[in-house]
């Protein structure tokens, strides 16, 4: 036995190194492959704004072709501070060089571009060359932008070696490796360990690994490929002193477990004879024993358990809620304890009898067990009275919301107690550790009188000893008993903040947000009421109640003549995985006559992450029947871009932490305009939320943002306020 558990031990011992050393290559693998992706993803929309320029110069140069040549054709990129292009030419229609930025007579590598647009009348308008054959200027990429059949050409010798320059400090080891690659396949240009190789056309590109780590990106409307390629025995290579390690601490192991098992080995063999001479006498021991383990579990079971119901009784109670409380002195945790009495028991025992009674107090006991934690006290003290301890609780708020599901569930009816359905309601008073007591006796003394003070004022409920928790507690309790009827009786409102186009500052769309007009409490907010939603499983009906709200309202203000543009829904994650979700928003639509474009879905990247193929469907669906969606919050959820390919998403809304120090904090600059750029290059729209300043609105206008919405331009209003301001074609700025 001792020599099967000492290999076990052995063999366990090299699998979890060798499982630890395999889960850290593909860690470092997976790592490498984002690395490569996010690089070849930045290389790639920088070349293609470099390239894309191109078109640009051709533009000036053509608006100057009216002028002599001497004059006309003075673009020189260089002056303009464009390092990247080297030199500049113009040709005519009929191929003629009209001017040259190097004062050349002759351009040979552009010149035959030209002979090559020339002569193909479907020649793309943006034409890629290769560099000199001769070797001289192995980076310098020749371009053409023509003009049209009549309109000339421009071309461009761009220096793809100052382009890569900007990469030299990317760490892709030894052997990684950026390639500019021709879409014919002959290298323009590669950066390798920092260094820019000559990549001659006639080799081609030389092939990667089998095994190699590789992320391309190619550019569109350009025939040009971006490659990134890592060596994965570089990358792996870097763990191999820490699992050469990993090994050597095994073999260690190993041995030491070997000469330990060894060992016992021979003393269970020396033990042997000794064991077999006692074994009879040790037999008849072991059954005396047993014998009188049994009688005493008995007997401690009928001192320490209520016979009735089986929970702890009283003794066994203070026992272990003495224990628990000498635990929670050391740990300083907040503990509490729930003093339960039964309300109307007495006239139930009077009415249906002690038969009844007693089955009402084993289904409270049931139903009080399955409620709490495993490592909860549950205990009747006598009567009707229970008490509850729970142990290491996070806040007071957690025990009140507790505290009203026990209630609730206590008070639901116990059906066929000897042929009754009976009611019944607890009374509940609650003491916390060590606020309100450190010894259990206080804890009883105060838990007993805040449950009297429950009677005193109606029962059926539960209070705090503590007098200043009941009011949070209670609004609580209050507003998860009215929600349902708040549904139902429209006693929520919605009001609408303006999104902003930064081009003209008219509005192009409205966003819906939800208030409860209490008749008690006035008007609430969402903070308040919907984790409320969420806890008590509301929010799908209150998010069916929005979406027919707003095709009310914009039916409204169609029929009143107002102007119409998309209003935008926030959906949660679970009514993204609610199958009723698409018939909630037609069935909307159709009632008020509206068409799909009018409203739109706003979903965050939680509710995408929380379930991927159910989001997925969903939104597919909704994206088929012609309503658009944006992501809300955006930059607090997702790892990269790249997973937006994955969703029929047409606009991001850029988080307002990310707004908030714009101005002051480099970090969040760079961030924001890295997003609206590369947000623009997958053909999104770019939303700021939280525009609280006018410096905001400069800096997110420079930057190339879209749409902003906050409280600088406009604060969410009612129907009746934000009704005006749709006539209006152009919303004036102005700190509201």
């Amino acid at each position: 036995m001792a020599c099967i558990l000492g290999c076990t031990i052995v063999i366990s011992i090299w699998l979890f190194y060798v499982d630890r050393a395999e889960q850290e290559k593909t860690v470092a693998r997976q790592a490498a492959i984002t690395s490569s992706e996010n690089i070849v993803l930045i290389v790639a929309t920088n070349l293609a704004e470099v390239l894309g320029r191109a078109n640009l110069y051709a533009r000036i140069a053509a608006s100057d072709g009216n002028g002599a040549p001497a004059t006309a054709y003075h673009l020189n990129p260089q002056l303009v501070g464009d390092s990247a292009y080297v030199r500049a030419a113009v040709f005519g229609a009929d191929g003629a060089l009209l001017y040259s930025s190097a004062n050349q007579t002759r351009e040979p590598e552009l010149q035959a571009l030209v002979a090559a647009a020339r002569s193909r009348p479907d020649a793309p308008a943006l034409s890629i060359g290769h560099p000199a054959a001769s070797g001289k200027h192995p980076w310098r990429l020749p371009l053409l932008v023509s003009q049209g059949s009549a309109g000339g050409y421009y071309g461009a010798m761009v220096d793809l070696g100052y382009f890569l320059g900007s990469y030299r400090n990317v760490d892709l080891g030894p052997d990684g490796r950026i390639e500019i690659v021709h879409q014919d396949g002959a290298p323009l240009a590669i950066m390798q360990g920092g260094i820019l190789l000559p990549a001659a056309r006639q080799a081609g590109a030389p092939a990667p690994a089998l095994d190699a780590i590789v992320a391309r990106e190619i550019l569109a409307d350009i025939p040009i490929r971006i490659a990134v390629i890592q060596d994965p025995t570089i990358v792996l290579g870097r763990l191999d002193a820490q699992h050469q390690a990993y090994f050597v601490r095994a073999g260690g192991y190993s041995l030491l477990v070997l000469i330990i098992t060894i060992g016992i080995a021979a003393g269970l063999w020396k033990q042997q004879k000794l064991h077999r001479a006692v074994a009879l006498s040790e037999q008849e021991k072991q059954r005396l024993i047993a014998q009188l383990e049994q009688e005493k579990s008995r007997a401690l079971a009928l001192a320490s358990q209520d016979h009735l119901t089986g929970l702890a009784n009283r003794r066994m109670f203070q026992e272990m809620a003495t224990t628990e409380l000498a635990r929670a002195r050391r740990s300083r945790n907040l503990y509490a304890l729930l003093f339960f009495d039964l309300d109307r028991f007495k006239v139930i025992n009077d009415t249906l009898g002690h038969g009844v009674g007693d089955q009402l107090l084993k289904a409270v006991a049931v139903r009080l067990r399955g409620a709490v934690r495993e490592y909860d006290l549950v205990a009747r003290l006598g009567g009707d009275e229970f008490v509850v301890l729970l142990s290491e609780v996070p806040s007071e708020e957690f025990v009140a919301q507790l505290a009203g599901k026990l209630v609730q569930g206590l008070s639901a009816v116990y059906p066929d107690l000897d042929g009754h359905d009976v009611e019944t309601s607890p009374s509940v008073g609650i003491a916390l550790y060590p606020r309100d007591g450190q010894q259990l006796d206080a804890l009883l003394l105060h838990a007993d009188q805040a449950m009297y003070s429950v009677k005193a004022r109606g029962r059926g409920f539960f209070s705090f000893y503590d007098a200043s928790l009941n009011a949070s507690s209670a609004l609580h309790s209050e507003l998860a008993a009215r929600f349902r009827a708040a549904i139902h009786d429209d006693e929520f409102c919605l009001h609408f903040q303006p999104k902003l186009t930064l081009d003209t500052l008219q509005i192009v769309g409205l966003e819906a947000l939800v208030r409860w007009q209490h008749p008690d409490h006035g008007l609430i907010f969402p903070g308040d009421f919907i984790p409320l939603a969420e806890e008590q499983d509301f929010i799908v009906p209150l998010g069916r109640w929005i979406i027919d709200a707003v095709c009310r309202q914009l039916a409204d203000w169609r029929a009143d003549g107002v102007p119409l543009v998309p209003v935008a829904i926030n959906v949660s994650a679970r009514q993204l995985r609610d199958e009723r979700l698409l018939d909630d928003f037609l069935g909307a639509l159709g009632r008020h006559g509206l068409a799909p474009d009018l409203v739109e879905i706003e979903i965050t990247e939680s509710a995408l992450i929380e379930d991927t193929d159910v989001a997925q469907r969903n939104l597919d669906a909704l994206a088929a029947a012609g309503i658009r969606m944006a992501l809300d919050d955006f930059g607090t959820g997702f790892s990269g871009l790249s997973r937006l390919k994955q969703f029929p998403i047409h606009a991001v809304k850029i988080d307002r932490s990310f707004i908030r120090d714009i101005r002051n904090d480099t970090n969040d600059a760079v961030i924001v305009a890295s997003t609206i750029s590369l947000a623009h290059n997958l053909g999104l729209t770019v939303v700021a939320e939280g525009v609280e300043t006018k410096d905001q609105l400069v800096h997110l206008k420079a930057a190339g943002c879209d749409q902003v919405q906050g409280f600088y331009l406009q604060r969410p209003g009612a129907a009746s306020q934000i009704a005006p301001l749709l006539h209006i074609k152009s919303h004036t700025l102005q700190a509201t």
